[in-house]
């Protein structure tokens, strides 16, 4: 009897899993452990229930060893997944890294909603603070007064922001390789000649922004001045920073965003590159 309720409580087990990894597949994984342990605790109540009332006798160990083999089996096939890290050991993942990644990402997720929020409460603000700060002239002065407003945001989550301005001027047309110019009209020709000043001036800034911070843009320079052209935020993993660009009218930004003792997550380069549209607004 002992052991049919537990063959029953196998298969409630087993169709239990499956529902739980098929409905709720990141609460699986966090719960793995619990349920290896809890597999394993059924196994040993059952066996010792067994012994109890007469129906299993250690004698019959070839019986003992199934039973321990169809656990063991359940647990490396279904619950775990091999892993053969050495030719002769085989280790198991048991859910280590998904649980770090699920963690890692409810951080980020709570980080996100906060910058966000603190977002919101800097965007309804905005009139009051800029009705009340002094109005400056020159482009120092609101390079300074923009710094100051950009650090209520990082200040908050431990971040750290440096302005790199720059001016640029179009390259001489003549010096365009005659194959470029093939097929252009007089104002392609001028448009890509500033294109090419542009990229310059982006070229110098990035030299300068990894002389003072020992960034190493590698082979990807290029790949990282043709996304700033357009605008696009470069990412720099190994020097946890982000490098935004900011366009105005009146000045060009290169903002360096570098983490000091928080998280730099995706949304603080975009939360800061609107800042800056919101100051240039105001001002």
């Amino acid at each position: 009897m002992t052991f049919k309720i537990f063959i029953i409580a196998l298969v409630l087990f087993i169709v239990g899993n499956f529902l739980f990894f098929c409905f709720a597949p990141l609460r699986y994984h966090l719960s793995l452990r619990t349920m290896r342990k809890g597999l394993y605790s059924l196994y040993l109540i059952a066996l010792m229930a067994g012994i109890l009332v007469d129906e299993i006798k250690l004698s019959n160990w070839p019986f003992i060893l199934v039973l321990t083999f169809i656990v063991v089996f359940i647990d490396i096939a279904i619950l775990l997944t091999p892993n053969i890290l050495k030719i002769w050991k085989a280790e198991f993942q048991y859910g280590d890294y998904v649980e770090n990644i699920i963690i890692t990402n409810e951080k980020r997720q709570k980080g996100t909603m906060d910058r966000v929020g603190t977002m919101s409460v800097m965007i309804q603000s905005a009139s009051d603070y800029f009705g009340q700060i002094e109005e400056v002239h020159t482009k120092d002065e609101k390079k300074q007064q923009l710094r100051q407003y950009l650090d209520q945001y990082a200040n908050q989550y431990g971040l750290l922001i440096q302005l790199w301005d720059f001016e640029y001027s179009p390259v001489d047309s003549d010096t365009i390789d005659a194959k470029e110019k093939q097929g252009l009209s007089d104002q392609q020709i001028n448009e890509l000649a500033d294109y090419y000043g542009f990229s310059n001036g982006i070229s110098e800034t990035l030299d300068c922004i990894a002389r003072l911070n020992t960034f190493d843009y590698g082979k990807e320079k290029e790949e990282y001045i043709k996304s700033l052209a357009q605008s696009g935020i470069v990412t720099l993993i190994k020097e946890d920073s982000y490098i935004v660009p900011a366009y105005m009218e009146e000045q060009n930004l290169l903002v360096v965003l570098k983490n000091d003792m928080g998280e730099l997550l995706e949304v603080d380069g975009i939360h800061i590159t609107n800042l800056i549209s919101i100051y240039y607004s105001y001002v």
